[in-house]
């Protein structure tokens, strides 16, 4: 024990330094009060897109694997929902994708881009393709909304950047974001639920209570004290990043987390607008207190429920009847047999000691 403390104590030595060149940093600054103005902002519509989680989009009948990826927003719209085998070739879940959803092939044409140019380079890539698949494919559905007329709050799940897509694929999204919230005038930003930089950053700021009091309000973070506070892997995230880092506090009251958002940096003088847009829409949110409900109410949308799995299961075992009905009824008994198991221990549970 005498070792692990000395151990310890050189590296918190080592790191203690940095996290307080970052605290005096932003201890210069201040931040900003959400003041919410009666006309403009309250008009704004504020409209969210959301992707099936990652631990949300399986289907699991062993050795059977299906992902389903799902993009909704939150006035209930589905635009895409397609179903992959785990072991699908990257190239051949490209071409399926574009034969099965139109749209998304018009959003590779918007871009310029081919299908081809999205077929992985490594290993790490084709194992993450279908993930790479899922964010694209969140990026796809915010851009069919930016083509709107209409000015609205366009809000990612997410920040406004990327450690999945190339980084060439990446560069005309954001050109071409640019391009339509200019042309219609959208806003656009990403809210997430956590970062590892606003973990670093909370804990500066706790520190040197800049959030001291309970009203809203959000800080610019400045590049510098960012890279500083990103872990290693993280730092070479620049080129796939379109927008600038923000802390905030979108509810009054106590205990309200601090969000890490993304404006995207050609708005930066419109921050003000956004954050407003942000605070009426986190005012509503349940249970989560101080996070947009426009997020909450897409993820809903996205979301598989419990029967909706159950279902989907139940179809894919059909087709597989259709394959092998030895197979099948294989499969039927494994899974009535894991049923069985997962009621006894919660029968086991409930049973008094």
């Amino acid at each position: 024990m005498a070792r692990l403390r000395r151990g310890l104590a050189r590296a918190l030595a080592r790191e203690w330094p940095q996290m307080r060149r970052a605290c005096r940093r932003l201890a210069r600054q201040k931040p900003t009060p959400i003041e919410v103005r009666q006309t403009s902002v309250r008009s704004l519509p504020v409209i969210a897109t959301v992707a099936t989680d990652g631990g949300e989009n399986r289907l699991l009948l062993d050795p059977i694997r299906i992902r389903i990826l799902r993009v909704a927003d939150n006035l209930g719209e589905i635009h895409f929902e397609e179903f992959f085998a785990q072991s699908q070739p990257p190239a051949e879940a490209t071409k399926q994708l574009c034969q099965a959803n139109p749209e998304f092939a018009d959003f590779l044409n918007s871009l310029g881009l081919r299908p081809g140019d999205l077929a992985p380079r490594s290993d790490g890539e084709r194992r993450q393709y279908l993930s790479m698949l899922r964010e694209l494919l969140e990026w796809a559905a915010l851009l069919k909304l930016a083509g709107g007329t209409t000015p609205r709050l366009l809000l990612r799940d997410g920040l406004l950047r990327s450690v999945a897509m190339k980084e060439g694929v990446f560069r005309r999204l954001q050109t071409k974001f640019e391009q339509l919230t200019r042309r219609h005038g959208h806003l656009l930003a990403g809210v997430a639920k956590r970062s590892r930089v606003a973990n670093y950053l909370a804990v500066a700021l706790g520190v040197n209570e800049s959030f001291a009091g309970a009203a809203p309000g959000y800080l610019a973070i400045p590049p510098a004290v960012e890279r500083e506070a990103a872990p290693a892997q993280y730092r070479w995230i620049g080129p796939r990043a379109m927008g600038r880092l923000f802390l905030a506090r979108l509810a009054r009251g106590e205990n309200i987390p601090l969000l890490p958002v993304d404006l995207a940096a050609w708005q930066m003088e419109r921050a003000p607008e956004v954050m407003a847009a942000l605070y009426e829409s986190a005012r509503a949110s349940f249970p989560r207190r101080g996070y947009p409900q426009a997020l909450a109410v897409a993820h809903e949308h996205a979301c598989l429920g419990h029967l909706e799995i159950a279902m989907l299961e139940h179809l894919l075992a059909e087709q597989m009847e259709i394959h092998s009905p030895a197979v099948a009824a294989q499969v039927r008994r494994l899974r009535l047999a894991g049923q069985a198991m997962v009621e006894d221990a919660n029968d086991e549970q409930g049973r008094p000691a």
